[in-house]
């Protein structure tokens, strides 16, 4: 069993296509890539955290989109996920924040899961990671990031990762693949 992220699939929401520039024509055609890609990788006994904007002004239900998507899938609400019976019933789990331990390459790793950046989220000097997205290709990612680099000027730690889609080539990674992303490793504690 693995454990995998990622956030902003916006299924089913065609003006994403312009705004991140994804390779796509059309929403049908991003939503049957972004879920030909999720079960290339995801198998049915792994879990997937979505940390929001799991889809958006779509004509296709939520259930259609998860029933064809392997894993337990866990959302972390984002501002397009709408509080309802509808999104309840259609994942493992549904949350607004999450605080969770997982182990990864034979470390315990503690992560704080919000679809928002958090600069100085709980556990930040204690070795947890916090994993977010929301942002996009904007001006505004750019700013977190400029952030994220100032606090580790400063000498304090931030392992804050943007999971979005369009930053995994739009399917779920392992905690391990987004560290690696930005060059870094897992510590050992």
């Amino acid at each position: 069993m693995k454990t995998y992220f990622i956030s902003d699939l916006h299924l089913g929401h065609a003006n994403c296509i312009r705004f991140d520039n994804r390779p796509w024509e059309t929403a049908e055609e991003m939503d049957m890539e972004i879920i030909r890609r999720w079960n290339r990788k995801v198998r049915k006994e792994d879990h997937v955290y979505v940390l929001g904007d799991f889809a958006y002004r779509n004509r296709t239900s939520i259930a259609d989109y998860t029933r064809q998507m392997n894993g337990f899938i866990h959302l972390i609400r984002g501002n397009h996920d709408k509080h309802s019976e509808e999104y309840e019933g259609c994942f493992h789990e549904v949350t607004d924040y999450k605080d969770m331990v997982i182990m990864s390459d034979g470390v315990k790793c503690r992560l704080i899961l919000s679809h928002y950046f958090i600069p100085f989220y709980n556990g930040a000097r204690h070795m947890a990671f916090m994993l977010h997205g929301h942002t996009h290709k904007t001006e505004e990612s750019v700013m977190e990031e400029r952030i994220k680099e100032e606090i580790r000027r400063k000498g304090l730690r931030c392992e804050a990762y943007n999971v979005g889609a369009m930053w995994q080539d739009y399917e779920p990674q392992t905690l391990e693949e987004i560290i690696a992303r930005q060059g870094r490793t897992i510590p050992l504690i």
